[in-house]
């Protein structure tokens, strides 16, 4: 049909694309589940008023990027454009508010509409952990730890970037200043963009923007706003990350595009992404559960661009194991039965049972072609004695092995 396409920005993954997202989400799993992180899935649709009052409502994601919708009675939903809101909803939903130091991880699609670009798509992957109950700079650490260990399996280049934005009062006096700062630049903007840094000016710290980026290069940043406590508490996570022997960079030009962040963020950023560069971020958020109206917990996370760190890992060559071919339509049942047998003895084992009708070079041939290793021809004879001629595809070399000498060898692979 000529009307059948891909939505902009969302689209289909196979191949490569699809071997590259895998091994980032295996990563992933494996890592958290080291920590001990518990993983945690929520709905991909939740009401937009979640997002309102958590990222903020001056904020990019909901004032441009959100899919929003109404359903059939009416309620204002949305496609969840990122996952620490959705999990503080569950946890409150569900009455999992206790005292206890919660370690979560999630992962699946989320949702903005923006402009695609390398690095950036409508609808994309994210990873995320989120450590609950613990205020103390210890929490700061053990994210970042996991974080960076997820990139060093990986076997990715990084640079680590880290600041302190304080609590609400240090915060509201240092969006105060820079109100006012921004006043003496008025007539350099229009209308429009002027009120929505108005709003948020705090957005503006950090801005790609050229222009912005040059008028708010002689304005304060937030370390002259913060409490003596705060200080401290900064300079510990700080020293624990030198202790522990963790490379980073102090950017006090850092702040993060949500409302919710308080305290110390972070940014992991790589090279090959051009200007989207930014591959882990994170921060505190110390305020966000009881705002949306569960206990006064701590809390602090990071989320993680599947997509983005697929886009420049190297894929490892991969030899795959075992391709079965036959000699006769007669023979693929004992084939399949000979393939069957080794998946369930040998874990982790992949074999390709061959189910055309290619003639015994031609299959020789495709096994080749597809990555195996060894490849084995299954007719009468096979049948009736129980051995096989199994050929190494990379030296050329051949054995004939009954059923379980063929187990034990391909066991030792």
């Amino acid at each position: 049909m000529k009307d059948l396409k891909t939505i902009r920005g969302m689209p289909d993954l196979y191949d490569e694309e699809v071997e590259r997202i895998s091994i980032v989400e295996k990563t992933c799993l494996e890592t958290f589940k080291s920590f001990n992180f518990q993983e945690f899935r929520t709905p991909i649709i939740e009401n937009k008023s979640l997002f309102q009052r958590s990222v903020g409502e001056s904020s990019d994601i909901i004032q441009k990027e959100v899919y929003e919708f109404e359903d059939r009675n009416a309620e204002l939903l949305c496609l969840r454009p990122e996952g620490t809101a959705g999990l503080v909803r569950a946890l409150i939903t569900n009455g999992l508010m206790n005292d206890e130091i919660k370690k979560f991880f999630y992962l699946g699609p989320m949702f903005r509409y923006e402009r695609p670009q390398k690095g950036r798509k409508r609808q994309f992957f994210q990873a995320g952990a989120e450590l609950i109950g613990e205020e103390s700079t210890k929490s700061d650490v053990e994210i970042i730890s996991l974080a960076k260990t997820i990139l060093e399996k990986l076997e990715i280049k990084y640079s680590l970037e880290i600041n302190y934005l304080g609590k609400d009062e240090s915060l509201n006096s240092y969006r105060a200043y820079l109100r006012k700062y921004l006043q003496k630049f008025k007539d350099d903007f229009e209308d429009k963009v002027y009120s929505r840094l108005q709003r948020n000016p705090l957005r503006a710290i950090d801005s790609k923007d050229v222009k912005i980026k040059k008028i708010f290069e002689d304005a304060k940043d937030i370390s002259a706003f913060l409490t003596n406590d705060e200080k401290e508490s900064f300079d510990k996570t700080i020293n624990s990350l030198k202790e522990l022997k963790i490379k980073f960079e102090i950017n006090k030009k850092l702040v993060r595009g949500l409302d919710y962040y308080t305290g110390t963020v972070f940014e992991f950023t790589v090279d090959g992404l051009g200007s989207q560069n930014a591959v882990i971020g994170g921060g505190r958020y110390d305020n966000l559960i009881k705002e949306l109206g569960g206990r006064d917990l701590p809390a602090i996370g990071f989320a993680l661009g599947i997509d983005r760190l697929a886009e420049i890992i190297e894929i490892k060559d991969k030899t795959k194991d075992l391709f079965i071919g036959s000699i006769s339509d007669d023979s693929i049942n004992f084939a399949q039965y000979i393939g069957n047998k080794l998946r369930q003895d040998i874990n982790g084992l992949v074999v390709e049972n061959y189910l055309g009708n290619a003639n015994v070079a031609k299959q020789l041939k495709k096994a080749n072609s597809q990555g195996f290793k060894f490849v084995m021809i299954v007719g009468q004879e096979e049948q009736k004695t129980n051995s096989f001629k199994l050929k190494n595809l990379i030296d050329g070399s051949e054995k004939t092995l009954n059923e379980i000498e063929l187990v034990e060898f391909l066991n030792g692979r």
